[in-house]
């Protein structure tokens, strides 16, 4: 699992394959169903950011979002769940993404294609990202739904290297591992930007900085 000389050419000769969405085109009603959740995400850090995570009822995020209440609990069981819904709504979309590229390619390659999307993250609203990690920092309860949210999106990378590596995730540990320090290399990236404002200029870099960091990980404890 020595793949510590991945070079700028074969990112760039594998970039069409990346930018290929495995995904199934949406219907109208999940369309529809996707729009009120991003509105109902968007509308309570509006209102964390206003008035601390405690202070924000349910029925207010409904207020402000103009829906019922139990609009919001068909989508979010929890206000903590609320914070990571776009992260929750990429679990799946890694592990699709992993599985879709090429056999042969290498595999922190494939890892870099699967993490792209989630990489992209940091390009869409540095605002949002920002509110988040203070809420992160300050609520201990929207801290333990962020492990939560981080551990799942762990065990879908896992099972997707594990499928590429054809090893069975339960008895071998390289999967995991692997998955693991991309997650946190992601995470530390994220709060990498957070803290210094040098925010990436594309989907690419980002990913580029995210995969370098694992690489030179690994390059360390080989």
């Amino acid at each position: 699992m020595r793949e510590t000389n991945i070079c700028k050419s074969e990112r760039q000769e594998s970039a069409v394959a990346e930018n290929t969405d495995v995904r199934p085109a949406l219907g109208r009603r999940d369309r529809k169903r996707l729009e009120t959740r991003n509105v109902l995400a968007a509308v309570a850090l509006e209102l964390f950011a206003e008035r601390g995570f405690d202070a924000v009822t349910v029925n207010d995020i409904a207020d402000r979002a103009d829906v019922d209440p139990s609009t919001f609990y068909r989508h979010f069981t929890t206000k903590e769940a609320v914070i990571f819904a776009d992260l929750g709504d990429r679990t799946g979309r890694i592990g699709d993404a992993i599985r879709a590229q090429p056999v042969g390619r290498p595999l922190l390659e494939t890892l870099r294609a699967g993490g792209k999307d989630l990489a992209a993250m940091l390009l869409l609203d540095i605002g949002i990202e920002r509110r988040r990690a203070e809420l992160i920092e300050s609520t201990p309860s929207v801290r333990a739904q962020g492990l939560v949210v981080r551990e799942a999106l762990i065990e879908e990378m896992t099972l997707a290297v594990a499928d590429r590596m054809a090893v069975d995730p339960a008895r071998d540990g390289r999967p995991y591992l692997l998955a693991a320090s991309w997650i946190l290399a992601a995470n530390w990236y994220r709060r990498h930007v957070m803290q210094t404002g040098d925010a990436p200029g594309s989907a690419d870099e980002a990913v580029d900085r995210v995969t370098d960091l694992v690489q030179n990980f690994i390059a360390v404890v080989a």
